[in-house]
């Protein structure tokens, strides 16, 4: 499948700045320490998705050129789609433990051992990080984890 540059990328961008919105509104419920580093990285991705988009159409900046779309693609879309829904609905670690996984699966790893130990590293590291060292609350559930 082949799509322009152009309109993939545009494409791209305001699906970036939607979340970005999104994320801006719903973090109106987290307390100020919490959103204040996120909110800032939020408006500054605004801010360069505005700037991009200015060039890309007025300065017209990728005329011509053509991207390919390998037909893995599409699956991983609707694999972040999902992992996003997840984080919404049964938590953030719970959905990354399901993520990752996957994600290394459909990139070709075939060994469960590295898979699991990847797995775990990667939740107790982010959750080291964001909860014990910056003491910010991981997003979560519906269901309360």
């Amino acid at each position: 499948m082949e799509i322009r540059m152009k309109y993939a990328e545009t494409f791209f961008l305001l699906a970036v700045g939607s979340i970005s919105v999104l994320f801006l509104v719903l973090s109106q419920e987290y307390s100020d320490i919490a959103r204040s580093v996120p909110n800032i990285c939020a408006v500054f991705a605004l801010l360069s998705i505005m700037f991009r988009l200015w060039q890309i159409w007025l300065k017209n900046s990728l005329s011509g050129n053509i991207l390919k779309i390998h037909k893995r693609s599409i699956p991983f879309i609707f694999l972040m789609a999902g992992y996003t829904a997840g984080v919404f609905l049964i938590g953030f670690v719970l959905s990354t433990i399901i993520f990752v996984p996957l994600c290394m699966f459909w990139m070709g790893q075939k060994r469960v051992g590295r898979v699991l130990i990847i797995t775990t590293i990667y939740v107790a590291l982010l959750y080291l990080v964001f909860v014990v060292g910056f003491r910010m609350p991981l997003p979560e559930s519906m269901i309360g984890f």
